[in-house]
């Protein structure tokens, strides 16, 4: 009975952290729409997400030392995540939609796995490239179709990629310290030295529109809902899950993220898919379940 409890609320968590990451591009989508620029939202959005985690850590006690010989790898990893990542993804959303930009972000996993072929050398069946094959045109079918403006579109696209990309360097370098530290000190760790990181290119391009900015209720709201629930709590429901179930099972949840993500855009901005959009958000989410099921056998 006792199992059964716990396996009920590692379940809920792992939807809850997924819902959480699903609502994240729409509250984005209403900050930058409010005219708050990229870079401002995602500092502010570290500088509080840092803080709780760092509060949560240390009243859990789970923050290790981090020795000196890790610490070019830290920095590495933070360069690529959240640095690049939340610039590439953020700048991207200010030219697609919230929908758009999670379908892209959903394939992490896809080329994580044609990462482990050609970096780390290990085998894919062809299943997997099947899979990607048909995420693929997914993701071109929910990006181009029905769209009018092309060239906005595909930089857009190409800047969340960024973030895929991106996603893909932070992996090859947490690959050498994930079983030398626990997940907490790892998150904690990268969001505050990508804090550092963020605080330069906030003062050179940002700083000196901060007044142009306006800081509504929805839009102050946002900034913390995005902090606490997607940055925080989704991460920690997240961790637990994995303990739980293991990484496979777990990630197999990451593909609501963009039906979500799309429902929820529907609600609160108004967002509108069309018939060929949702056949291609059904392809992208095909082909990650292919690549992932070829993976587990």
């Amino acid at each position: 009975m006792q199992n059964e409890k716990v396996s009920y609320k590692i379940y809920i968590q792992i939807i809850l952290a997924n819902v959480f990451w699903g609502f994240s591009f729409v509250w984005t989508d209403i900050i930058l729409k409010s005219g708050v620029m990229p870079i401002t939202l995602v500092l502010i959005r570290m500088i509080l997400a840092t803080v709780l985690l760092g509060l949560w850590a240390k009243h859990t006690g789970s923050i290790q030392k981090v020795k000196f010989k890790h610490l070019k790898y830290f920095l590495g990893l933070s360069m690529c995540e959240p640095f690049l990542y939340f610039l590439c993804e953020t700048y991207g959303q200010t030219m697609v939609s919230p929908t758009v930009t999670s379908v892209i972000v959903a394939t992490i996993p896809l080329f994580t796995t044609v990462l482990g072929f050609i970096v780390l050398k290990e085998k894919i069946g062809w299943a997997t490239v099947v899979g990607v094959m048909i995420s693929m045109a997914g993701v071109v079918a929910v990006v181009f179709v029905g769209e009018n403006d092309f060239s906005g579109q595909f930089i857009g696209a190409v800047l969340v990629f960024g973030a895929v990309v991106s996603a893909l360097g932070y992996a090859v370098f947490v690959k050498y310290i994930m079983h030398r530290y626990n997940a907490t000190t790892l998150v904690f760790y990268q969001n505050f030295i990508g804090l550092i990181y963020f605080i330069p290119c906030f003062l050179i391009v940002d700083a000196s529109h901060v007044s142009d900015m306006r800081f509504t209720f929805d839009v102050i709201f946002s900034l913390v809902q995005l902090s606490v629930f997607a940055s925080v709590i989704a991460f920690i429901f997240y961790s637990n899950s994995v303990k739980v179930l293991g990484v496979t099972k777990s990630g197999v949840f990451c593909y609501i993220i963009p039906v979500l993500t799309a429902l929820f855009a529907f609600f609160m901005v108004d967002e509108h898919l069309g018939m060929m959009q949702w056949f291609g958000m059904l392809a992208v989410i095909s082909g990650l379940f292919i690549s992932q099921l070829t993976k587990s056998k």
